[in-house]
């Protein structure tokens, strides 16, 4: 049976343009809202990440076409210029490009990866990188949140992760400091990254359980400290990625017979 992802977009390189689709509206709002500023760090995150990504395939003999045909490495810049404040040293920011699509590429390019490229540069690179979350932005935060519902309805993620993770939000609203609705960071990490095809579990009930781990993972990390960091978040969707296995293979067990 062929499953409704692959209906709508037939090749990795369309989910991907799909996925980077889902992002602009994030970006006009952080534009309309910055400027110059925000205008410049995007524009350092794309040439970075396009350089980079050139060069590794350059250096693994293959076509540099290949970097904006499939533009993983665009969704990239375009994820860390979102997450990261704008206020990030270039070199800095520079540097969390290039580590992003250095370990992409280690793992044989898109899609064979276990965990989120994203994720393992700033947690690599967590000392140089000031990874506050971002103050509450409400408009900015319901741009991500119309991208994420985007991709819902086109399949082109597993929504059960997102969904279970937006269900701990919306729980702890009563809770004092867990205003996590309004950080755009949070919906970053819901739509494009725990909800990354190659780093989460197969299984519907893992899904939703990735979800709701990833949530309640936010959520402790909001209620315990006045500044949340987001490497906190980051480390555990890594280590939420690495039990990814085991939780389907639990999961996927046969019934035992009584």
């Amino acid at each position: 049976m062929i499953s409704t992802t692959i209906r709508l977009a037939p090749t990795l390189a369309s989910r991907q343009r799909q996925s980077l689709l889902a992002l602009l509206p994030g970006i006009l709002v952080l534009l309309a809202q910055q400027g110059a500023a925000a205008l410049s760090t995007l524009l350092l995150a794309l040439f970075c990440s396009l350089l980079g990504e050139m060069a590794c395939l350059y250096l693994r003999k293959q076509p540099i076409t290949l970097a904006w045909q499939q533009p993983a490495c665009l969704l990239s810049a375009v994820l860390l210029t979102l997450l990261l404040p704008l206020n990030t040293a270039p070199l800095a920011l520079a540097a969390a490009c290039s580590a992003a699509i250095l370990l992409r590429q280690l793992f044989g390019g898109s899609a064979h990866g276990p965990f989120h490229p994203v994720s393992v540069s700033l947690i690599l690179l967590a000392p140089w990188l000031p990874l506050a979350a971002p103050a509450d932005n409400l408009p900015l935060s319901l741009a991500l949140l119309l991208g994420i519902c985007w991709l819902g309805w086109r399949h082109l993620l597993a929504w059960q992760a997102p969904a279970g993770f937006g269900l701990v939000l919306l729980a702890s609203l009563p809770l004092p400091h867990a205003s996590l609705l309004l950080q755009p960071a949070w919906w970053l990490l819901a739509g494009w990254v725990i909800s990354d095809s190659n780093s989460i579990p197969l299984t519907p009930k893992g899904r939703w359980l990735h979800g709701v781990a990833m949530g309640l993972s936010c959520l402790a990390l909001s209620l315990s400290a006045s500044r949340v960091d987001i490497a906190g978040a980051l480390a555990a969707s890594l280590l939420l990625s690495a039990c990814a296995p085991l939780l389907d293979k639990l999961l996927l067990l046969p019934p035992t017979r009584t």
